[in-house]
C-alpha cells in the first residue's frame, strides 16, 4: 500500500476517535486535539513525500475536509470558509511551506545534506533580485 494511504487511513481513523471519544462538542477542544493528534501524521517528513497528483492531494485533504465538516455549526459551510472560520491552512499549503522552509535551510547551510550541491545559483547579471534563485 502506498505511503499516502497509509497515512490518509491512519489520520481518518484517529480524527473520527477524537470526534467519538470525546464528550465535549467545543470547537476549540476538539480543533486542538486534532492539531496534536491528526496533523503530525499528515506533514510528518512532508517534503520527503509531498504529492504532486491532484487526486493524491485530494485525499490527503480530505481527512481535514472531514474533521472540520464534523465540527458543530459547520457541517453546512464551504471547505474554504471553514478553514478561515477556525484559523487553519490547507494542509497542501503547510507541505508547500515546509518544502520552501527546508530548500532555503538547505541553500543556507542550515542542513547539514550534501543535496545543496544539486542546487545552482542564477550566474547572469541581472539588475533586478539576486543571486539565490534557482
Amino acid at each position: 500500500m502506498h505511503i499516502i494511504s497509509l497515512a490518509v487511513r491512519k489520520a481518518m481513523i484517529r480524527s473520527k476517535l477524537i470526534l467519538k471519544c470525546f464528550v465535549s462538542r467545543n470547537k476549540d477542544l476538539l480543533l486542538k486535539a486534532y492539531i496534536t493528534y491528526v496533523r503530525p501524521i499528515l506533514e510528518y517528513c512532508s517534503p520527503v513525500w509531498s504529492p504532486h497528483h491532484k487526486y493524491l492531494i485530494n485525499k490527503i485533504e480530505s481527512v481535514q475536509k472531514n474533521f472540520t465538516k464534523r465540527l458543530p455549526g459547520l457541517w453546512d459551510i464551504s471547505y474554504p470558509k471553514r478553514l478561515q472560520l477556525l484559523k487553519l491552512q490547507s494542509l497542501e499549503y503547510r507541505r508547500i511551506y515546509q518544502d520552501l522552509m527546508l530548500c532555503y535551510q538547505i541553500l543556507h547551510g542550515r542542513c547539514d545534506t550534501t543535496i545543496a550541491s544539486c542546487f545552482v545559483n542564477r550566474s547572469d547579471d541581472s539588475t533586478r533580485g539576486n543571486q539565490l534563485k534557482l
